[in-house]
């Protein structure tokens, strides 16, 4: 199947002129988290992120060829199974459809999980943890934390810890956009206090959509068109988080021999190859503690604190282990993520040896 097949080619977009205010009304407004920036012509320049907008010191008369960002992109003419690779390479939601350097559509990782078919897979095998906050919480409280744990949505609780809704990057854009038209030109949309200081979660946050563990991957195809996400829950308490992207992850290519190392965010190079030896001497160490590896994941992002943040997620038979660590270079992050991953390992390889014992003696009984 090819991108043509699939993408969206009524495309909404922006010029380089257009404001930030603007940029985030049309994001709340149709419920997207990127826009792509073109020419008079329609030449494609780059994309606009929203968690990029409300993290910056931007103002709503700011235009938003200050903010671009360039990004991979696909032909009409790929084979759609290497626009979920630079999908999932990108660490995008969507990614620019360009023939001859004009914009031509836009294909998203909606579009990709429609086309795929995930066999067995369950929603245990690729949620991530939830990190959640509870309603009666401040939206700028919330906003923090998105920042602090470099997310975009979490589900929302009450105090009994029951899933009540969602909030995401595009719900805050709503707060914040709106009256940042008519506001003065020197009020800064940065997750701005002063407009959500007094706002509760509560407040804005939407319906979302549970399913149970166990539920499987090829069922959610229709959710995913209508929700960013999907939250797995037992008992109504949130347990994890199934985006597209998460789905798209377990039809990466895969090697006969040994777990395939996916790398997004990072260009070739020397901390890329860095990053990459230290996981593959750390997953020969943990050789069958696991089941089966089937792959690995890491996003790595450089900040302009010289910081790396490694986000990893390794997939294997029996579920997600994830982690994620910050360094000052790319051997040392590395270096923490394999260590909170041993431990995340030998928890879970314990708790399994001790599930087996308890089985093994109440047969005896």
């Amino acid at each position: 199947m090819k991108v043509s097949e699939i993408m969206v080619t009524d495309v909404f977009k922006l010029s380089s002129e257009d404001t930030v205010a603007r940029a985030l009304n049309m994001m709340a407004d149709k419920s997207i988290n990127q826009i792509p920036v073109v020419d008079d012509d329609g030449k494609y320049l780059g994309m606009i992120f929203a968690k990029q907008l409300l993290n910056s010191s931007a103002q709503p008369s700011s235009k938003v060829k200050s903010y671009i960002v360039n990004t991979s992109m696909v032909g009409p003419n790929q084979d759609v199974e290497k626009a979920a690779q630079l999908v999932i390479g990108s660490g995008n939601r969507a990614l620019p459809v360009v023939e001859n350097g004009r914009l031509v559509g836009i294909v998203s990782e909606t579009d990709l999980v429609s086309t795929a078919d995930f066999g067995h897979a369950i929603v245990d095998e690729v949620m991530s943890g939830a990190i959640v906050i509870e309603e009666e919480t401040s939206l700028a409280d919330a906003v923090s934390k998105m920042r602090r744990y470099n997310i975009s949505r979490l589900p929302v609780i009450n105090t009994k810890g029951v899933l009540r809704g969602m909030l995401s990057i595009i719900d805050v854009a709503r707060i914040i956009a709106t009256p940042r038209e008519r506001t003065s030109k020197s009020a800064a949309i940065s997750g701005g206090t002063a407009a959500i200081k007094d706002v509760k979660v509560r407040d804005i946050m939407r319906r979302t959509v549970s399913v149970e563990p166990g539920t499987k991957l090829n069922s959610l195809a229709d959710h995913f068109k209508r929700n960013e996400e999907v939250v797995v829950a037992g008992d109504g308490r949130p347990m994890g988080i199934v985006t597209p992207k998460d789905a798209l992850e377990l039809v990466l290519p895969k090697k006969t021999s040994e777990p395939m190392i996916h790398m997004a965010h990072l260009e070739d190079g020397q901390d890329r190859t860095e990053i990459q030896e230290q996981l593959a001497r750390f997953l020969k160490k943990i050789q069958g503690k696991l089941g089966d590896v089937r792959s690995v994941v890491v996003y790595a992002d450089k900040h302009k604190t010289r910081k790396y943040s490694l986000r990893t997620r390794l997939i294997t038979s029996r579920g997600v282990i994830d982690a994620k660590a910050v360094g000052y270079d790319p051997l040392s992050a590395s270096k923490e993520l394999i260590a909170r991953l041993d431990r995340r390992i030998k928890s879970e390889h314990s708790q399994r040896v001790k599930y087996k014992q308890h089985r093994e003696s109440a047969r005896r009984m």
